[in-house]
């Protein structure tokens, strides 16, 4: 039997977890506690093996290290991988048999097995073009069992309020980028803050035109890239660099031009990347690269 109460306190744990220090681990120990399941999972980051967090409600036996191990976030994954792509959608045990049914999955079928976790539900609670996610499961164990159609109702009530403190978390990110570029408002200084994953945070005004320039900025999804392939190759490869630099010897600024064409070989843009100081927010969504763009004169 689900007490009414318990559910209460998990929503609102997802509610705060955005405002607390341990918010989120909190709301899914609530959670667990609510839905009587042996741990709660929150994860995100790019799909496969690019989680870039990944927690739990406890800490699970895990001498094998399977719930760490990036190989069983691949296709073998049912969990992961039976999703409908919508957001907000639900999935339990009959979309991870339908999976199972159709993909091999021995690899995920012992991990699972060594853990005690054959049961539970989900929800992408956000997903982007690029394949990036936001998720949210129970996992059972043989003596919890499947999940009821009780279960299900409580988990799709409970993530409801984690889908809000999701959008709360990147509102809050970008309200904190938006405050850190409030100096350059009137400077007309074309720049623009990304989270570590190369997504929007906040741009000033005048970097707004760089969109529309035929050798500028595009956006894919929120990710944003140079219009010129080659270019934003090379730009990604200098923003991880950037990020996985470690903070006294790691690089701090790239510098390069780009924008190249037949008519301006040398490139019209001087571009800027600079690492800011360290985060650790948990979706990822604060302001870690500062991108500034100035017109180089034409020769």
């Amino acid at each position: 039997m689900i007490v009414d109460r318990s559910v209460r306190e998990a929503e609102l744990a997802f509610l705060n977890a955005p405002f607390e220090a341990d918010g989120w681990r909190t709301a899914l120990r609530r959670l667990s506690y609510a839905t009587g399941s042996a741990v709660t999972q929150l994860c995100g980051g790019g799909m496969g093996p690019t989680l870039s967090f990944n927690f739990f409600s406890e800490e699970r036996h895990d001498p094998r290290g399977h719930l760490v191990n990036p190989q069983l976030y691949g296709p073998e994954n049912w969990r992961i991988n039976c999703s409908t792509g919508v957001a907000r959608s639900i999935q339990f045990e009959r979309h991870y048999a339908a999976y199972r049914s159709a993909n091999p999955t021995d690899f995920y079928d012992d991990a699972v097995s060594d853990l005690d976790l054959p049961f539970g539900c989900q929800s992408p609670l956000m997903l982007d073009p690029d394949g990036g996610l936001v998720g949210l499961a129970v996992l059972r164990s043989s003596r919890d069992g499947p999940c009821s159609p009780d279960l299900i109702d409580v988990f799709a009530r409970v993530a409801r309020q984690a889908h809000r403190a999701v959008r709360v978390e990147i509102a809050l990110g970008q309200a904190r980028g938006e405050d850190m570029l409030a100096g350059l408002a009137d400077s007309g200084e074309m720049t623009l803050l990304l989270d570590r994953h190369g997504r929007l945070v906040a741009m000033t005004e005048t970097a707004e035109a760089m969109f529309d320039a035929p050798c500028g900025l595009r956006l894919a999804g929120l990710a944003v890239r140079l219009a010129d392939p080659q270019e934003d190759c090379a730009l990604r490869k200098a923003m991880a660099r950037l990020l996985d630099g470690d903070v006294i010897g790691g690089p701090v600024v790239h510098e390069c031009r780009i924008g190249r064409s037949a008519e301006r070989p040398a490139g019209m843009w001087q571009l800027f990347v600079t690492r800011l100081p360290a985060k650790r927010d948990l979706l990822g969504v604060e302001a870690q690269l500062a991108l500034t763009l100035r017109p180089l004169l034409a020769p």
